[in-house]
């Protein structure tokens, strides 16, 4: 009884293994899953199950080892971190069809490239690898491409025997001005062309005033693109520029706009001053290595009366323009840059202070001086993110204006009521500049305050012979003070300040005020006029 139960049960274990195995062979594939038999027969046919699976594995992002067109693509788009341009979005359909031409022909990788390249080059941009030979500054009016390039006569980062993009419909412009800089740079972009890249830029930093009020052109630009702007506007030797403000009187002379040659020790002219610019109450201040300047009055005589008019002179195009006017006529005042905005502090009888925009071309208001506290010759400049101002009616007081706030508050007191003449910064340190009149002659007497410290102290003097004003403008470490009759250098070293013990060339026969400030000035070939 033993052995028939035995295959009694054998018998029926088979028979549910087969009923299974039929369940398991009769049942419907998963979705996107093709069935062994009919993978044998696409494996020999050429219909459309063998495209539609081509699809699928392309779809997951080509082979496993990341050697496909489309895995390819998808990782240079994902490896952007700015929006995409009209280009860029060109060249996620032209994607598309390089998949679909990889689908339907079963080439090698180098083969299907060679092919991509000869149908689809005019729409890609790319052309065969025997074309490829377009090298840094060959275009016409290229100068910055050899200047701004990674190295002269160099291939675009591409390397020998590789396919690289170069135009293939259009050409570049023969010349690049602010009209078509912004499209040319983003043609270059999308082309990797490093030398047409440096040339709209060089072109967008000569017009940065006009760049930045516009959202067309400066809101395209990446955060390292605006910080190249400034740094090719500032690009070279900084130097000492005076403007030598006339007399407001009719018949005078115009003024002036000058520069210190350090290595020769003399003075050269660089252009005439508007004719607006003359008698007393003007300002100069440089920004973006521009050089602004408010007249503080117009007319001549008895007739003159303030001005709102504000000035702008460019040093690499050497010309003059008018920036929006001042909402007050503001004499007297004083101009501090400071995070990229202009400020108009004070006047004659005024505490009000106007803040300039540059990407709006607009003045605004901001946090007026305390009340009673400053009406005419009060002196200022910046420090560590703040403004600082001091002189006026209480000669010992110093103001802290705080632009994150909006709002001034009172510095530590400078200890003495003599007049402040100038007051600079130089390595995060205040430096206070004096006339000291005394019974043995006048003294140049400075002292300097740490911008964290708050404490005052005397650091170095210098005697004059002629005390006849004092304006000084600071060129990095190097303070230079001027007068009429003299020209001192002080160093303003963080552990020993002092003055220099050469007498340098003093400003030669001055029409009247000098205002000096420091600009960048471009390199020419012809000699300037001395003066």
């Amino acid at each position: 009884m033993q052995l028939p139960g035995k295959l009694l049960l054998s018998a029926a274990a088979l028979l549910l293994l087969s009923l299974a195995f039929r369940f398991y062979r009769n049942r419907s594939p998963p979705p996107g899953k093709i069935p062994p038999g009919e993978q044998r027969e696409n494996r020999d046919g050429d219909g459309e199950n063998r495209d539609g699976g081509l699809r699928r594995r392309r779809r997951d992002g080509g082979d496993k080892s990341g050697n496909g067109l489309g895995m390819r693509h998808a990782a240079l788009r994902g490896e952007k971190s700015f929006p995409r341009s009209e280009e860029e979005e060109e060249g996620e359909e032209v994607d598309s069809e390089l998949a679909l031409i990889a689908r339907k022909a079963p080439l090698g990788l180098a083969r299907t490239e060679r092919e991509l390249r000869t149908k689809q080059g005019w729409k890609l941009g790319i052309k065969a690898e025997s074309e490829v030979g377009v090298e840094q500054g060959s275009y016409p009016g290229s100068r910055t491409g050899s200047e701004l390039g990674n190295q002269p006569g160099s291939r675009l980062g591409i390397k020998p025997g590789t396919a690289g993009p170069e135009p293939s419909q259009g050409s570049p412009p023969a010349q690049v001005h602010l009209g078509n800089c912004s499209e040319v740079l983003r043609w270059a972009k999308a082309r990797q062309l490093r030398g047409l890249q440096d040339e709209a830029l060089q072109v967008m930093s000569q017009h940065l005033l006009q760049v930045l009020r516009s959202p067309h052109l400066y809101g395209r630009l990446n955060a390292g693109e605006r910080e190249l702007l400034l740094g090719l506007r500032s690009r070279g030797r900084p130097r000492l520029v005076v403007a030598d403000v006339p007399p407001a009187e009719s018949g005078h002379r115009r003024g002036r706009l000058c520069y210190y040659d350090e290595d020769e020790d003399r003075w050269c002219q660089l252009c005439p001053l508007p004719a607006e610019v003359a008698g007393r109450g003007c300002a100069v201040c440089p920004m973006f290595n521009y050089l602004f300047v408010v007249p503080g009055g117009e007319g001549a005589g008895r007739a003159r009366s303030p001005s709102r008019r504000v000035l702008c002179y460019d040093p690499l195009g050497d010309s003059w323009s008018d920036i929006c006017p001042l909402r007050q006529a503001r004499p007297h005042c004083q101009l501090v840059a400071l995070d990229g905005h202009l400020y108009a502090i004070g006047g004659e009888c005024l505490a009000t202070v106007e803040r300039y925009d540059p990407r709006q071309d607009r003045w605004a208001f901001a946090a007026a001086l305390p009340r009673d506290t400053f009406a005419v010759a009060h002196a200022a400049t910046a420090c560590d993110g703040d403004i600082y101002v001091t002189g006026g009616t209480l000669r010992s007081l110093l103001l802290r204006y705080d632009a994150r706030r909006d709002s001034w508050v009172t510095s530590p007191a400078i200890g003495d009521k003599d007049r402040t003449a100038e007051l600079l910064s130089a390595h995060g340190f205040l430096y206070r500049f004096q006339l000291r009149r005394g019974a043995g002659g006048t003294d140049v007497t400075v002292s300097r305050c740490s911008a964290s410290a708050r404490l005052w102290y005397p650091c170095a003097s210098h005697p004059l012979a002629e005390p006849a004003g004092l304006r000084c403008a600071a060129l990095g470490s190097l303070v230079h003070c001027l007068g009429r009759d003299f020209h001192l250098r002080f160093l303003a070293d963080p552990v020993s300040p002092r003055f220099g013990a050469k007498e340098l060339r003093p400003f030669p026969a001055p029409h009247g005020i000098l205002l000096p400030a420091v600009l960048v000035l471009p390199e020419g070939d012809t000699e300037p006029p001395r003066l």
